[in-house]
């Protein structure tokens, strides 16, 4: 992160590698980020987010979208600093797979569902 200074967007959607370490990094070397989507990596927690406050101060859209270690008040912080948040996911951006029908061993009843997956944002 301290050779990518001028970085303006980044995206590690899906990176389960990394953690709030790797986001303390990130904040600390890359302050013209405006753009970061860090969605889908479970071990995030609110404290990326006060290390993106103090760091990224140009940050004007975050997703942290299905990210359940981020609490809703950690993000409503990061929002009063002047940032757009997405961190639920957004019906529109999704695409529907049909899920096969439980065995017929399994005690509930059968019935199609969906899996929802996330269309990979490109920005």
């Amino acid at each position: 992160a301290f050779s990518c200074r001028e970085l303006v967007r980044l995206n590690i959607a899906g990176c389960t590698q990394l953690t709030d370490t790797s986001v303390s990094y990130i904040s600390g070397g890359c302050h013209y980020l405006s753009h970061f989507n860090m969605s889908n990596i479970v071990n995030m927690t609110d404290k990326a987010l006060r290390f993106l406050r103090r760091g990224c101060k140009l940050l004007q859209r975050l997703n942290v979208a299905l990210n359940p270690k981020i609490s809703y008040s950690a993000i409503e912080r990061i929002e009063g600093g002047g940032c757009v948040v997405k961190h639920s996911i957004d019906v529109k951006e999704m695409k529907l797979s049909p899920i096969r029908p439980l065995s017929e061993t399994h005690k509930r009843p059968m019935s199609v569902g969906y899996s929802i997956f996330p269309i990979p944002n490109n920005a």
